[in-house]
């Protein structure tokens, strides 16, 4: 059920991730580790790659440790950031369906997006969400590992396509367990809209 996830090789930093959280132990009856259990000290080399976040409610999925790799291409620290306010308002709706989902199911994801940096340079984007869970057994954290793809990759994987458009590229989940989430509940791949900068709404 989690070959898929081993198979994803975009970063040395993802790989080692995965593995470190599939040997997480797991509590009885559980498909995700605790949080409690896990810490990105203990992933050599790729804390710079690792980010967390926390679902506080629907309306706020918290940035709690921000990878420095995408922090910096971005133009910003993502720490203490609601997610659902620094995504472009036409795709909000799809990424809260989308988180619920990996909460409801649980399983993992990974998404690829094309946006605009703070230098008004466009770029695109993959970060994976591996769920853990809170002491009362609840998905409410993600980790995962964010990666700007070079343009040699991105042609190799989207051909010769135009990212002047804030969009959604692609969303994979994958079984952990608990199996897949239906498609109504996964959320749509939006074609977006204009190059949006990466600040939070008003």
């Amino acid at each position: 059920m989690t070959n898929a996830l081993e198979q994803l090789q975009h970063s040395k930093a993802t790989q080692q991730l995965i593995q470190f959280w599939l040997n997480l132990p797991r509590p009885e009856g559980s498909v995700c580790p605790r949080r409690s259990d896990f810490s990105s000290a203990q992933i050599n080399g790729s804390i710079s790659e690792v980010f967390l976040s926390e679902w506080e409610d629907a309306e706020i999925l918290r940035v709690v440790q921000a990878g420095t790799v995408l922090d910096r291409h971005i133009g910003i620290d993502m720490t203490g950031k609601n997610i659902f306010d620094m995504t472009p308002e036409e795709l909000v709706e799809d990424e809260r369906a989308y988180y619920k989902a990996l909460r409801d199911q649980p399983c993992a994801g990974m998404i690829t997006r094309s946006m605009i940096n703070f230098a008004d340079v466009p770029f695109v984007y993959r970060t994976i969400q591996l769920p853990l869970l809170d002491p009362f057994g609840n998905v409410r954290h993600f980790v995962g590992t964010g990666v700007v793809l070079s343009e040699e990759d991105t042609e190799r994987e989207f051909g010769r396509r135009c990212f002047r458009r804030t969009r959604l590229v692609e969303r994979h989940f994958f079984d952990i367990g608990a199996g897949l989430p239906p498609p109504e509940k996964a959320g749509q791949l939006s074609q977006g809209g204009p190059l949006h900068s990466p600040e939070p709404r008003d």
